[in-house]
């Protein structure tokens, strides 16, 4: 048993000194620096070009619904999209004439009616375009002649709007 311990440890520092003499580790060569070209300076004149190619952001876009003021008039158009008419739902009550636009087969809502009201006096206290199917104005107190265009066809109606309350009134064009 003696004799296989002996052999054994010797086997053992053998093979130690053979592994310490075979793995030498490398040296590590040194980094070399990554080759740079030697480029001329760049003149203004050769600047310029670069420069014209950056183009700024565009200008963010206003939101979708804004009131609007005509003379005494404030009015406010859109509804094309669910938001919009949203946000329309939201605001009618400070308007004191609601309008609504649409084809009479389809009930498709249509825009870009031309909405003008005259007063008692004759005077055209708005002339605007809808942006989509709702027109929400606030008027004065007051009797007005409504002219609403669509392609060319126009309807007309007399409008009484109090001091307190609100008109709704809906257009059909036949499509």
């Amino acid at each position: 048993m003696k004799l296989f311990l002996i052999t054994a440890l010797s086997l053992t520092a053998i093979a130690l000194a053979a592994h310490s003499q075979e793995f030498q580790p490398r040296p590590i060569p040194p980094i070399q620096p990554y080759p740079t070209q030697q480029m001329a300076p760049i003149t203004p004149m050769e600047a310029a070009p670069a420069q014209q190619a950056i183009v700024p952001p565009p200008p963010m876009a206003p939101p979708t619904l804004q009131s609007q003021r005509q003379g005494d008039v404030s009015y406010i158009t859109g509804g094309a999209g669910d938001e919009d008419r949203q946000t329309l739902q939201s605001v009618k009550s400070q308007y004191n004439l609601r309008l609504q636009f649409a084809l009479t087969k389809s009930g498709q809502f249509i825009a870009d009616v031309n909405v003008t009201l005259v007063d008692t006096k004759g005077r055209t206290v708005l002339d605007a375009i809808s942006d989509g199917p709702y027109f929400f104005a606030h008027l004065a107190p007051g009797r007005y002649k409504l002219s609403v265009t669509n392609q060319g066809q126009t309807q007309s109606r007399d409008v009484n709007v109090s001091a307190s309350g609100g008109q709704a009134m809906d257009f059909y064009w036949n499509s």
